[in-house]
């Protein structure tokens, strides 16, 4: 929706991030749901996990704009760690920095993770 988008932007914005690229975790990570949660518990449309959210001071993780937010400054923090290695940083995201050294972990679900966000953002970049 234009909300979305618009809160896309402005955290995008506010954090150096291209737009797309949060966009393109949003499609992968919830679909676009801001009521989505994971298995594993992750909430909201960047599927924070919730220790995550209370460190990033998100209030309402299914807030789309608190969790957008929260979510853009976390991608920002894992750009900045890995040299604003793309792929590490998203493989990061998802399997948590702990997992990620100098190699994307051989987490199954993270490599296809890795991928498909990148191929979102591909799409999107392509569609511009």
């Amino acid at each position: 929706s234009q909300t979305i988008n618009a809160f896309i932007h402005a955290a995008a914005s506010e954090h150096g991030i291209d737009p797309l690229l949060i966009k393109a975790i949003i499609k992968t990570e919830s679909n676009f749901d801001p009521a989505a949660v994971s298995p594993k518990g992750a909430q909201g449309l960047m599927q924070l996990m919730p220790a995550t959210a209370r460190d990033l001071q998100v209030v309402d993780p299914y807030d789309p704009q608190d969790n957008i937010a929260g979510g853009t400054k976390y991608l920002r923090s894992l750009l900045d760690s890995y040299g604003w290695d793309v792929a590490f940083s998203l493989a990061a995201y998802n399997a948590g920095p702990g997992n990620v050294k100098n190699a994307i972990p051989n987490i199954h679900q993270t490599q296809i993770y890795v991928a498909k966000v990148l191929d979102n953002y591909q799409s999107y970049r392509t569609c511009r």
